[in-house]
């Protein structure tokens, strides 16, 4: 096998196709089957791009500027991906979450972001 190629599986059903399809859902990106989470994903593009320009407009030429302003851009957006996830993780029926579960995973998600839990919701 080379390195960062993925081998195709035999069977679709397999635990490791399973795994990757599970992993790919997590990440939030834009998503043409599903209009809350591509709603949501450029909601956090727009904030991160917003912190960006700030910070590059405040770094006055400063030679480390669009590092630090890349800094303050994904600090920005950090929490609402973690959000993201976690949203991901308290639909899933393999984890089989009980009620208190879920509802302690809606506190945590409501806590690292609220707009990107709204957006995910549809509210």
């Amino acid at each position: 096998m080379i390195d960062g190629v993925t081998q195709p599986d035999a069977d679709a059903g397999s635990p490791v196709q399973m795994a990757r399809q599970f992993s790919e859902r997590l990440v939030l990106s834009r998503d043409a089957g599903n209009e809350d989470r591509t709603r949501a994903f450029n909601a956090l593009v727009a904030r991160a791009g917003e912190a960006y320009g700030i910070a590059l407009h405040y770094a006055d030429g400063d030679p480390d500027a669009a590092g630090e302003a890349m800094s303050h851009a994904l600090g920005a957006v950090a929490r609402g991906f973690a959000a993201a996830t976690l949203e991901i993780l308290a639909q899933d029926e393999v984890l089989a979450l009980n009620i208190d579960q879920k509802h302690h995973l809606d506190e945590l998600i409501v806590e690292l972001d609220l707009e990107t839990s709204e957006l995910l919701h549809d509210a």
